[in-house]
């Protein structure tokens, strides 16, 4: 065994307890130093604890914004929906109240006879009557049949074809019917548009046509209407004819509503009732129990010219007396016929003077002129208060048997013009013409 140095040991010794201090020291430090990273980390635990804290927040911030996006999304949804739902229930509503006006029109115009059938049709049916020089003629006397600007064959033609033309026309029914080139190179130069009009009564619902023809113009339908189913009543109930007044408008006895009426509408009425045009209309209630004991009876006018063969009308109605027409109609006629009176220089007479009646430059021959005829001729040369005498003479000379007599068989149911109806031929001399005074 080897042996120390005491001198050594007690070095070694004293080596030994001077460094336990420092270890001391060092332990202590490691202590302070763990102690700190102990701090150090519940820190950061702490940190990272109180970012997590702060990520769960935002986290929870964010799920609990989408979780209300979401259900505002969910609810905009369902209110979309409720609103969509709404909508259709309105259109389901407004598409099923549109059938049943549908319904309840078809039904109306079904329970209606064949005149509302003929109706309905009237503005297809496009006929007028004109005279020679193409100008359209109100009724009362004979003029050429047009269908869309040609001429009618009389082909399988019957009264029931001339009663239901007439009444697409406006008028009550047709006097009389017959064919024959009358009106020269005007009535020739024109197409024949319409043949073979085989009516199984006097409604045109009930007739049938056709376009194509196998005609000649000796063969074209001139045709004469009558009557018409409008009036004019004042209020005490009496008829207005030949003056300018305001009156209550009536069909068939019942009045009109005022519903889609307009000024193609009055004028076509008006031309009806033989006067020139419509001066005003208006709507309402001003004849009392004269007005409001009458039913209603048209309703629904729709005119797309001032003639009564381009409109249509219904006989059910939606209407109250408050919506009635009333019309004010200009006498006359639509195309002012050319009557003058001459003296015997040819010149024009001096008012209130006798002269010589004239038509187109011709004298007027004395058959069936009567004193209708010559108030009504009166009342066109602007003579309100009609005729003061007439007569018939070869009174001028020379200047009167040089002229052509340009009309003959004057006859006028009443003092206006658009009652009259008359020839361009004649069987007379000039000892028949007519020479007229009409009143100042």
């Amino acid at each position: 065994m080897e042996k120390r140095d005491p001198e050594e040991e007690y070095y070694q010794e004293e080596f030994i307890e001077k460094r336990e201090p420092q270890d001391e020291a060092l332990d202590f430090d490691d202590e302070i130093e763990v102690e700190k990273r102990e701090e150090d980390s519940e820190h950061v635990v702490a940190e990272e604890n109180e970012e997590k804290r702060a990520d769960n927040s935002e986290d929870a911030a964010t799920e609990e914004k989408e979780e209300k996006r979401e259900d505002n999304s969910e609810e905009a949804a369902a209110e979309e929906k409720e609103e969509k739902r709404e909508d259709n229930s309105e259109d389901a509503a407004t598409e099923e109240k549109e059938e049943k006006r549908e319904d309840s029109e078809e039904n109306a115009s079904s329970e209606n006879t064949e005149v509302e059938n003929l109706e309905a049709r009237t503005v297809q049916a496009q006929f007028t009557l004109v005279d020679y020089r193409g100008r359209r003629i109100n009724g009362q006397r004979e003029g050429l049949l047009l269908f869309r600007g040609g001429t009618v064959c009389d082909d399988h033609f019957s009264l029931n074809s001339a009663h239901a033309i007439c009444r697409t026309m406006g008028f009550a029914h047709a006097t009389r019917y017959r064919n024959g080139l009358v009106y020269g190179s005007f009535q020739s130069r024109k197409a024949i548009t319409l043949d073979d009009v085989i009516c199984s009564s006097s409604h045109w619902a009930s007739c049938r046509s056709t376009s194509h023809h196998n005609c000649v113009h000796s063969e074209d339908i001139l045709l004469t209407c009558t009557g018409t189913g409008f009036k004019l009543l004042n209020s005490h109930g009496s008829v207005i004819s030949g003056v300018r007044r305001e009156g209550l408008l009536t069909y068939q006895h019942g009045t009109v509503c005022d519903d889609y009426f307009n000024y193609n509408a009055a004028h076509a009425i008006c031309r009806l009732m033989g006067f020139a045009y419509a001066a005003r209309w208006r709507h309402g209630q001003f004849y009392g129990t004269q007005q409001t004991h009458r039913r209603i009876n048209m309703d629904d006018v729709r005119c797309g010219h001032s003639y009564w063969n381009y409109c249509s009308y219904r006989t059910s109605h939606n209407c109250n007396h408050y919506e009635d027409v009333f019309l004010t109609c200009q006498p006359g006629t639509t195309h002012r016929p050319r009557f003058t009176l001459v003296d015997w220089r040819g010149h024009t007479a001096a008012r209130g003077c006798e002269g010589l009646l004239l038509f187109a430059g011709g004298t007027v021959c004395d058959d069936y002129f009567n004193w209708n005829s010559a108030h009504a001729i009166c009342k066109v040369l602007g003579y309100p208060r009609g005729a003061l005498r007439y007569r018939n003479g070869n009174a001028y000379g020379s200047m009167q048997t040089r002229k052509s007599i340009t009309m003959d068989d004057v006859r006028c149911s009443s003092s206006t013009w658009s009652s009259c109806h008359y020839h361009t031929y004649h069987n007379c001399g000039h000892h028949e013409d007519v020479l007229l005074t009409c009143r100042p």
